[in-house]
């Protein structure tokens, strides 16, 4: 069983007042949710897998966000909802543990974007040669999370909102063993390993590469990974869209 996680408890500062009604997941880009775009990636993954989403009870109570990741997943899901907001993503994800402490392979990925490319590929790929691996694509700009690669092409090293390369993560994550995630996570989080008080996924990987485990990079092209975090994201998105009706 192959367990997709994704964390979706976080507030967007990105969409907030009265022009942005819902929360960031709903909100509808040429036609379908935000969510419904970024799950349509993982539906094509072939085998038995499971949804794991982390929401906020106010959502659910608000927005019915938990009847409609049932309804996208044809209830092939399991539905963490919480109180309030954690202090990051590492902290999130944490809260999915009894569904992700064992043997079976793990993705954590970001609810908002969109891979123009063939992912069960892609895990097929990462699970045949690492413990771990991220997507990767180039940039340097400090909003992304980093990895420093050795002669081998293997991750010696992970940061946060600190370029150490041009390999910055494209908000994906695969651990062939969804408890090597874990206990990285809570020794990461017990190092107090955080940016601005907030703790992120890409740390993690550093507790593994200290355990001997061979991590790697899937690299893909910019062009085809879309983030839709922001107004700014979704319009670029959807001129990205129209030029392909176009050809």
């Amino acid at each position: 069983m192959l367990n997709i996680l994704m964390p979706m408890a976080v507030k967007s500062a990105f969409f907030e007042g009265k022009d942005y009604p819902f929360p960031a997941p709903l909100i509808e880009v040429d036609g379908k949710s935000i969510v419904e775009l970024a799950l349509q990636n993982y539906k094509a993954i072939k085998g038995p897998k499971r949804f794991i989403f982390v929401v906020t009870k106010a959502d659910c109570v608000k927005y019915h966000i938990d009847s409609v990741l049932e309804l996208l997943t044809e209830g092939e899901c399991d539905i963490v909802k919480l109180s309030g907001e954690t202090k990051g993503a590492a902290c999130s994800c944490l809260m999915a543990v009894k569904f992700i402490n064992n043997d079976e392979p793990l993705i954590i990925a970001n609810g908002d974007q969109i891979i123009d490319e063939r992912l069960g590929d892609i895990v097929k790929q990462l699970d045949k040669n690492y413990d771990a691996g991220v997507l990767s694509f180039e940039t340097v700009h400090p909003r992304w999370s980093y990895v420093r690669l050795d002669e081998k092409g293997l991750i010696t090293e992970a940061a946060e909102k600190r370029p150490l390369s041009n390999n910055a993560i494209a908000g994906f994550y695969y651990f062939k063993k969804g408890r090597d995630f874990v206990r990285a996570a809570m020794s990461s989080i017990k190092k107090d390993s955080n940016v601005n008080g907030i703790y992120y996924i890409a740390p993690t990987l550093n507790e593994l590469v200290l355990e001997g485990k061979r991590l790697g990079v899937y690299k893909i092209d910019k062009t085809k990974y879309h983030t839709l975090y922001s107004p700014q994201k979704i319009q670029e998105y959807e001129k990205t869209v129209a030029r392909r009706v176009a050809q």
